[in-house]
């Protein structure tokens, strides 16, 4: 009898990037909204999108879905080694707060906690 995994809560993985490629409009919105909301509910500070380079279409509608957004931040191409112009990352607004801050150069930094 040898060892095995069992699940003992309701913790369910969540991925941080969603693949748009293929998708026509009418299914693209939908999966954007739902992955939002599944990287909201799991805390994630940043949610992406990758939607590839194509004729344009999902990108401008990706970019318009989360500038519309209630849980978005902000929104902006990847830099050139995470896919450039063809992946969207957006950063998720939990009510003003973030668990970070930002540099000069764009670097995401931790916040410092609290002195007791």
């Amino acid at each position: 009898m040898g060892w095995s995994a069992t699940v003992t809560g309701s913790f369910t993985p969540v991925e941080m990037e969603v693949d748009l490629h293929g998708m026509r409009v009418h299914d693209a919105i939908p999966t954007i909204e739902e992955h939002l909301l599944k990287c909201h509910d799991a805390r994630l500070h940043i949610a992406r999108f990758n939607h590839g380079h194509g004729t344009g279409v999902l990108k401008q509608v990706t970019r318009e879905t989360l500038a519309a957004h209630k849980l978005v931040a902000r929104h902006y191409p990847a830099s050139y080694g995470d896919g450039g112009d063809g992946v969207t990352i957006a950063e998720l607004d939990y009510g003003g707060h973030r668990a970070y801050n930002r540099r000069a150069n764009n670097s995401i930094v931790p916040k410092a906690l609290p002195r007791k």
